[in-house]
């Protein structure tokens, strides 16, 4: 087979490896080494048999020869290849180097030498596997080729017709994949949910979901709405932290069934509100689920402390399955969910008088961030609708995000963009930027309504895009990320496939980096609420002991 591989196919491939091990957001580990090597080196030999193509074709028209001595390609082949494989020993030292300054900058362990040199075979694995795969291919629209040309004499419709057919055949069978996949995803999804949640007892406290006096069942709340209702403190934890009076939290739920739609799902939260006796606490929190409908305990327990038990915290299920999956197979009912709860609440709350209404605050994380922005159409119309707001890890695709992004001032970074210079909305990849921008500089005063946007440099949750196949963005053109390495580059098709393989480790990595968005909540929240600025070490203390492992 050496023989039948191109030399610039090869050579091509392996330049592209060189891409593929070079540093990303996250440390690797040896499969998504594997990952990043295959797919590379696939590319990169397509590249290379089209440029060989390529070559072929001018010197034919322009006559071109170019003849060697009997021999002379063999030893020329050998010698460029032990070249190119000198270089990739290089390139795998160099990538060993800097996937150990990446896992000190976000706080993680690096892989060992033994764990990347089994990525990279595995990337050759990959590889091979790819190119057989491809050969099969061609193999079929030849044969295809031959018994539609006796039809077609034509040589170039015929080839049509079986590029077509190969197509047709090609698409088939993916969306007979994906159909299998899918429904077999979505049987493992409701399996989880209906697994009662490790280690959570049913509340107890009438000011619970899944309560004996709730109108949802325990049941009914699935595994995640179980954690939601079972964790956070209670009003005699909070004094202890605190050392002032507390009230009671109130948490309220309603999880995902098939004999209810999303309307009907955001009316029994209305009813759990009223039934609670939330509409008369001093905040009401809306914060929309990630897809399997988990809802960030950091950012509950935030706003529980910081009021005093003061508050009451809604959430509801818009789906089984985890964000990873519905963010490829349904970005619609996350933004219906988000836009259904928003609207039934808001309903409600018109109807009390304006000086007798809880300050409203909505939150989300991930793509519990974008489902419940989509309950706004514009910035302006989320700082007219809400008291506040808190987004953490923000997917790319979300359109509010990109509106503030592309309006942000010039000179500010795209990983922290400034909008109006800070008089409302806020973006920061640490605290300490709350009082200020990326680089230090001033803010205008800070006004009422509080909308933070709060993303990490190194969080690829957020920064991942189908444009990294094309083109280079601006955070990594910019390269100002404090826990971004800055040997890390783009290159087209390469950079797409780091950030997409960093993602699965995104919350590995301790809070401050990644998609982790833990103990930086408490003064973001306390920001938004506007809570008089003081030492969160103790509440930071008690959400980070109160929460169970996941």
């Amino acid at each position: 087979m050496r023989r039948d591989l191109s030399t610039v196919g090869l050579t091509v491939a392996l330049l592209l490896v060189w891409a593929a091990l070079s540093p990303s957001l996250l440390p690797r580990t040896w499969w998504l080494t594997a990952l990043n090597v295959g797919l590379s080196a696939s590319f990169g030999y397509a590249i290379g048999l089209f440029l060989a193509w390529l070559w072929r074709g001018v010197t034919r028209v322009l006559g071109l020869q170019v003849s060697m001595r009997p021999g002379a390609p063999d030893w020329l082949r050998w010698i460029w290849f032990t070249l190119l494989l000198i270089g990739t020993a290089w390139a795998w030292r160099e990538s060993l180097r800097l996937q150990e300054e990446i896992a000190q900058l976000v706080n993680a362990q690096a892989q060992d030498q033994l764990s990347q040199a089994l990525g990279i075979l595995g990337g050759i694995a990959l590889f091979l596997v790819i190119l057989v795969a491809a050969r099969a291919l061609l193999l079929l629209w030849r044969m295809l080729n031959r018994l539609f040309r006796p039809i077609i004499p034509r040589f170039a419709l015929s080839g049509v017709l079986a590029t077509i057919v190969l197509l047709g055949l090609l698409m088939w069978s993916n969306h007979a994949l994906y159909r299998q996949v899918m429904e077999e995803a979505l049987s493992w999804s409701t399996a989880r949910n209906a697994t009662p949640a490790l280690d959570r007892a049913m509340p107890t406290e009438p000011e619970r979901s899944g309560s004996p006096t709730s109108y949802e069942s325990w049941e009914s709340l699935g595994a995640e709405g179980q954690v939601v209702v079972a964790d956070g403190p209670r009003a005699d934890q909070i004094e202890a932290v605190t050392g002032a009076a507390a009230l009671e939290p109130i948490r309220v739920y309603a999880g995902k069934q098939d004999d209810r739609d999303l309307t009907e799902t955001a009316e029994a939260i209305v009813a759990e509100l009223e039934r609670t006796g939330a509409f008369d606490r001093s905040v009401l929190h809306l914060a929309t689920p990630t897809g399997s409908g988990w809802v960030q305990e950091w950012s509950l327990q935030s706003v529980e402390y910081l009021t005093g038990g003061d508050v009451a915290s809604a959430a509801m299920q818009y789906s089984y399955f985890p964000s990873a999956l519905a963010y490829i197979s349904d970005r619609t009912t996350p933004a219906a969910g988000g836009r259904a709860l928003f609207e039934a609440v808001s309903e409600r709350l018109e109807q009390l008088p304006e000086d007798a209404r809880p300050r409203l605050v909505v939150s989300g994380e991930s793509l519990g961030s974008y489902g419940g922005q989509s309950a706004f159409s514009s910035p302006e119309d989320m700082l007219a609708s809400v008291d506040g707001a808190v987004w953490t890890g923000t997917p790319r695709f979300t359109p509010m995000w990109q509106q503030l992004t592309a309006n942000r001032r010039q000179g500010s970074p795209e990983i922290a963009p400034v909008i109006d210079n800070g008089r409302h909305i806020r973006f920061v990849t640490r605290p300490e930027e709350l009082a200020h921008d990326f680089y230090g500089g001033p803010y205008d005063e800070w006004q009422q309504p509080r909308v933070v946007y709060a993303q990490h440099a190194s969080d690829p949750v957020v920064w991942w895009s189908p444009r990294l196949l094309v083109r280079e963005p601006d955070w990594l053109g910019e390269n100002v990320g404090r826990d971004v390495t800055p040997a890390m580059g783009w290159f087209t098709w390469v950079t797409f496939w780091q950030v997409a393989s960093d993602m699965p480790r995104s919350t590995d990595v301790h809070g401050g980096h990644g998609h982790s968005y833990e103990e930086e909540l408490v003064p973001i929240w306390a920001a938004v609420l506007d809570v008089p600025e003081q030492d969160w070490t103790a509440i930071q203390a008690a959400i980070r002991d109160g929460i169970l492992p996941k």
